[in-house]
């Protein structure tokens, strides 16, 4: 009867396996965290994206115009706007309209994720314009931008129109926060 040879594996052999083993598990480990943490900040960006437009009352709707101004959505800032801010809007639109199509879904998404962190507006006052119910208000926009505070003085001038309002012009004031110098002078 022949006696079967004892196998022993060699000490490289044993340290590679379980190394290779390790690897796997780590592996394992990232791949089953990873869809996890991209779906939550999926989740947080879709949150941030929402924009919502508000036209009954005349701080809503600054706010909603402004929001809608700064994520560049010249739709909605169009539909609850007259006059002036109206007028920006659509000429802001047809600009983006003139730009190539496959770079201006470029920009649109870059500049989604840059400006769709919520928007905060501290209204600081309001006065009576006409006997229309015309009304100036003012206030500080506070947002995150590119990860930096954003502050900015802002000033609207908001009508009634029916039960609802519209806003007529919006005017940027002073930026009240350092920013990066790629954006200064840009209309944020």
């Amino acid at each position: 009867m022949a006696k079967k040879k004892d196998r022993k594996l060699s000490t490289p052999v044993v340290l590679a396996a379980s190394s290779a083993m390790v690897t796997v598990g780590i592996i394992a480990a990232y791949a089953i965290d990873v869809p996890a943490e991209l779906a939550e900040d999926e989740e947080q960006r879709q949150e941030y994206a929402a924009l919502v437009i508000d036209d009954r009352t005349p701080e809503r709707v600054a706010e909603s115009y402004l929001d809608a101004w700064r994520r560049r959505a010249w739709d909605q800032a169009a539909s609850i706007s007259i006059g002036e801010a109206r007028e920006r809007a659509l000429t802001k639109q047809r600009a983006d309209e003139d730009v190539e199509h496959q770079d201006r879904v470029m920009a649109r998404e870059v500049w989604e994720r840059l400006s769709s962190a919520p928007m905060q507006v501290d209204f600081q006052g309001a006065e009576n314009l006409d006997d229309r119910g015309g009304l100036y208000l003012h206030g500080i926009a506070s947002y995150e931008f590119m990860n930096h505070p954003y502050r900015r003085e802002v000033s609207w001038v908001v009508r009634p129109e029916g039960s609802l309002f519209r806003v007529e012009r919006m005017e940027n004031g002073r930026v009240l926060t350092t920013v990066p110098d790629i954006l200064e002078g840009t209309d944020l």
